[in-house]
């Protein structure tokens, strides 16, 4: 799991040395899981090959909620143990591979309302699950928090990506304007962080680096997003101690 997510999910990745020990490979298994189904639209080559291949995901997480045994699959087995451990919900697993369908085509996102429903399933619901993992208990209080988090850090990684992010762009807002309604969920979201207890807060760790890339994305909207490795990880670090 440390391999996948280490190349694919490079912000999640370091958010997970800040969890519990016991924590965190449960932690690696959603985020290798969450690497698996958004990678589905960059390895195929036709829309229908990507849903038979959501389908399997859907299909593997059915049964390890019915309590079959998990494929013999690496992310699939330790996804169960994930499941087991935060007690996650079959459906917000299902409503997260279904969300991200839209990847799979090219139809223009019909309005804010429609992605923001979006990027709550594909986002805000990961947010919500790491959280259970680290404490469900706690969790639901963040739930809130992680609505909000979810849409802002979802809109940055989108506007990040120039190549990709044509189809997301809501139909009469251009990239700007999109900025500008991510920082306010930003903001929107940083407020309510001092609220959540301590044992959730590794979950939104990668929501810490969404301020430092909107700023760059609004300097250079035209380029692909990229901030090195060592920088990430140093404003991960010293986030980490703030909230701690």
């Amino acid at each position: 799991m440390e391999a996948i997510v280490r190349e694919r999910d490079r912000d999640r990745y370091l958010s997970t040395f800040f969890a519990p020990d016991g924590k965190r490979p449960h932690l690696l298994a959603l985020y290798a899981f969450n690497a698996e189904v958004v990678k589905v639209r960059d390895v195929v080559s036709e829309p229908h090959l990507g849903m038979i291949r959501l389908q399997w995901w859907r299909d593997t997480i059915e049964g390890i909620c019915q309590g079959a045994a998990a494929p013999q699959h690496p992310v699939a087995v330790a996804l169960a143990g994930a499941i087991a451990e935060g007690g996650l919900p079959k459906q917000a697993l299902l409503d997260l591979v279904t969300a991200h369908e839209f990847d799979l085509f090219h139809d223009p996102m019909p309005g804010l309302t429609e992605l923001e429903a979006y990027l709550g399933e594909a986002w805000s619901r990961l947010i919500v699950m790491a959280a259970m993992v680290l404490d469900r208990e706690a969790a639901p209080r963040a739930s809130e928090c992680a609505g909000l988090a979810g849409v802002a850090q979802g809109l940055a990684l989108i506007l990040g990506d120039p190549r990709h992010r044509g189809p997301f762009l809501p139909q009469g807002m251009d990239v700007k304007a999109v900025l500008g309604h991510a920082e306010n969920r930003l903001a929107q979201a940083m407020a309510l962080l001092p609220q959540l207890p301590r044992s959730v807060l590794p979950a939104f760790l990668p929501v810490s680096l969404t301020g430092l890339y909107l700023a760059k994305i609004d300097r250079r909207p035209e380029v692909p997003l990229q901030v090195s490795a060592l920088r990430r990880q140093w404003h991960m670090w010293w986030t980490a101690k703030r909230w701690g």
